[in-house]
């Protein structure tokens, strides 16, 4: 049913503007609107309507109070685009605007028939009107007078006034933005928009609040009001600045549009009275309770949420992923009690600096399992504190044993693999681990401990054809970790590297269907299945690093690993160095032993080191792996591959003679070298400096990454630059720059003269 037209209002509407535009917008807007405006403000807005084009779809018009100076009187109209309102709010917040008053209309479709696109008004002559706002005495730019489009608009009037120590708003400048990021939502961008801007409001938003305090009371009522009516908003608040632009974007990011609102700010008393009136993506209102509840929790949570956006490393990727995790909990049925749990502020300063930190976390962690994860983060005790390598063995022990089916207790192996790594995310990036040194421990005491129990699951999957002793008893069997794994260096995103080598002496081949070699070929497979891990996430097995690499068998026979690597054996002179960090983490003891022991004997023996082989070896990495005009964080001079070579160098030519240099950690390394005088003092804490500075700034960048592909370094200049210096904790990009400078000249120094002492 149309609505009726005030008489009086429509004739002194029709003096100045086409009666089709006048009953199109009287039409249009529900009565509330013309309630709330008088004839001159009607007219003002129609005059912003008539000026819309395809290329123009917000107008602008801004004017101060006469009776307050300092404040502005700000009517937007638009064509009405899912996100419009929120972003309108958020950029008068990057505008270091405050909101005092604000009244929001969507219009519907009139009721007559639809116009055909000839009768649409004609886009005027380029340069008409482009001020985006007019004064009183001043033509307006003349529209055609045809008939009205029908597309759907949004009028929004807001009172705003600059913040204290904020420069007058550039007008023009603001309504080309808006137009523009108006461009982008109507084509359904509304990540690009989110980008744009959040950054900024999360900027703005920390000049102008205090972050970490106390949350501040939000009174918050949703009510339906009918099958045919938006669902009612009425919020209550401490007025703080941006309140309504995070109200707006947390509506927004759960997927519901704003079609109406009165906002207003009671400066005696300092609270925020905002009424909204939404609607969801499909134009209906929300009429089930429980939906609602579970709405208002929502809300308040993203609300508190919101306002620690100033701490994160990326507020865009905070504010999008835990609206994403909040709606996620909504449709959870014990959703009260975990949007509860999760309202408390070190809950919440936690959440937005790990949702902040990494997109590569989101992607491997929270959003694929929340019902795992959320346990753990909205109980501070469980990230505060780690458990060690006993513990998480007795753990994981008791978890595997309430089950008695293997695909049951695999599952459960993996849960706990995915819940640990996470523990220790968490850790580091609160700060809570140690530095990089704590963080790779605590990593790898749940790597070891997960590897064991996989190698159990894989040999209780195959069976009961295990290859036997001439005795009776099962082959052995050891997996050796190498890498970081070896050297107790693990950081974001790692991968394992594993050799499995099975011991080949004594075989009782008569008792046995499958040949030895193929049932631990086999042994390989299963643990990738065990472990569960897709490609490129946290604990991705590798098996690379074995006696020729692809070209020879997934698992090591004992007999080839003691024949290839040995003085005049088949191993290159760089898996010679490889082998300083191998170390048995899993199966038979006296195998491990074993191999540790062969291991030193052909890294430690008497045969020089190849300093020539080392040489190649690196002047490839540079010219193959380094593109041009880029800083790797591992391969370029002076960068982290540049200490390890210096350092397993003096291991290999000083550990024959001194076992205490035979150490699988480059930190520790370091320290015996320097204790042993293979390193003077200011050496040695240039190289572990070096060391620890690296791997911050690989462990930074594998963070988002997710991956050690690529550890090329930002442009100085780009946003991903000034992002890395805040995940690394410094003050400034300008800081990382001139950190990293003098890092790599030190480290090249340092290194060059260790080399030389060596030829």
């Amino acid at each position: 049913m149309a609505t009726p037209i005030p008489a009086e209002l429509r004739r002194s509407l029709v003096r100045e503007h086409p009666e089709a535009w006048v009953d199109h917008l009287l039409g249009s807007f529900p009565p509330e609107y013309c309630e709330r405006f008088d004839a001159e403000a009607i007219s003002r807005h129609l005059g912003l309507i008539r000026e819309l084009e395809v290329d123009r779809p917000v107008r602008l018009r801004a004017e101060r109070l006469p009776e307050e100076p300092e404040t502005w009187r700000v009517d937007i109209a638009g064509y009405d685009a899912f996100q419009l309102f929120s972003t309108v709010c958020m950029l008068l917040t990057v505008a270091r605007l405050s909101i005092v008053e604000a009244s929001i209309f969507t219009s519907d479709p009139p009721p007559e028939e639809p116009v055909s696109a000839a009768s649409r008004p004609r886009p005027t002559m380029a340069g008409a009107g482009r001020s985006g706002f007019w004064r009183p005495g001043v033509s307006r730019p003349q529209r055609s007078s045809g008939a009205p489009d029908r597309r759907r608009k949004i009028l929004d009037v807001f009172t705003v006034r600059p913040t204290a120590g904020s420069e007058s708003p550039d007008w023009k400048a603001f309504e080309q933005e808006l137009s523009d990021l108006a461009q982008l939502l109507r084509q359904g961008q509304h990540d690009e928009v989110h980008h744009r801007l959040i950054r900024r409001f999360a900027a703005a938003l920390g000049d102008r609040r205090t972050i970490g305090g106390p949350l501040d009371s939000i009174l918050l009522e949703i009510s339906a009001e009918g099958p045919d009516k938006p669902t009612r908003i009425d919020v209550r608040a401490r007025d703080s600045f941006g309140f309504l632009s995070l109200t707006a974007s947390a509506l927004a990011l759960s997927g519901f549009r704003i079609v109406r609102a009165d906002v207003c700010t009671v400066a005696d008393y300092g609270w925020a009275e905002d009424t909204l009136w939404i609607i969801d993506r499909s134009g209906r209102p929300i009429l089930d309770p429980d939906r609602l509840l579970a709405l208002k929790y929502a809300l308040i949570l993203i609300e508190h949420f919101s306002t620690r956006l100033p701490r994160a490393t990326d507020p865009e990727s905070a504010l999008i992923h835990f609206s994403r995790f909040a709606n996620d909990l909504m449709a959870r049925p014990d959703r009260a009690k975990e949007f509860a749990a999760l309202d408390r502020p070190e809950v919440l300063d936690a959440l937005v600096r790990v949702l902040g930190e990494s997109r590569f976390l989101w992607e491997d962690f929270l959003q694929s399992q929340p019902e795992n994860i959320l346990p753990l983060i909205d109980d501070p005790l469980r990230w505060r504190s780690s458990p060690d390598r006993d513990e998480l063995a007795r753990d994981l022990s008791h978890r595997l044993a309430r089950d008695a089916d293997l695909d049951d207790r695999i599952r459960a192996l993996r849960r706990f693999k995915d819940r640990e790594i996470f523990r220790a995310d968490v850790r580091t990036i609160l700060g809570l681990s140690g530095g990089p040194e704590g963080f790779a421990d605590e990593l790898t005491d749940v790597a070891e401990v997960v590897i064991a129990a996989a190698l159990e699951l894989s040999v209780e999957r195959l069976g009961t054809d295990r290859p036997q002793r001439s005795d009776g008893s099962p082959v052995p069997v050891s997996i050796c970790a190498l890498g970081k794994l070896g050297g107790r260096e693990l950081g974001f995103a790692s991968d394992l590297e594993l050799m499995v080598v099975w011991d080949d002496r004594d075989l009782d081949a008569s008792s046995q269907a499958t040949p030895a070699s193929e049932y631990f070929d086999r042994i390989v497979t299963t643990l990738r299945q065990v472990l569960g891990v897709r490609h490129g996430a946290t604990f991705e097995p590798d098996f690379r690093l074995r006696p020729y690499g692809k070209g020879g068998p997934p698992a090591t026979a004992l007999s080839l690993f003691q024949s290839y690597y040995r003085a005049g054996g088949a191993a290159w002179a760089y898996e010679r160095q490889a082998l300083i960090r191998l170390r048995a983490v899993a199966g038979d003891r006296e195998l491990g032993d074993l191999l540790e022991r062969h291991r030193d004997a052909f890294v430690y023996g008497p045969e020089p080191l190849d300093h020539e082989a080392l040489r190649k070896m690196r002047s490839m990495q540079l010219r193959q792996l380094i593109r041009p005009g880029t800083i790797n964080a591992k391969l370029s001079p002076g960068a982290l591959v540049d200490i390890e070579y210096a350092v397993q160098a003096l291991q290999i030519t000083h550990g024959r003679d001194n076992p205490a240099l035979r150490c699988p950690s480059t930190l520790e390394a370091i320290e015996a070298l320097c204790e042993a005088g293979h390193l003077d003092r200011a050496t040695a804490k240039t190289l572990s400096e070096g060391c620890r500075f690296f791997r911050s700034l690989i462990g930074a960048l594998r963070v988002v990454r997710g991956n050690a592909e690529d550890l090329t370094v930002p442009l100085a200049q780009s946003d991903d630059f000034a992002q890395l210096a805040r995940r690394m904790r410094l003050d400034s990009a300008e800081a990382l720059q001139s950190t990293l400078r003098r890092q790599l000249d030190a480290v090249k120094a340092a290194v060059d003269r260790v080399l030389e002492t060596l030829e």
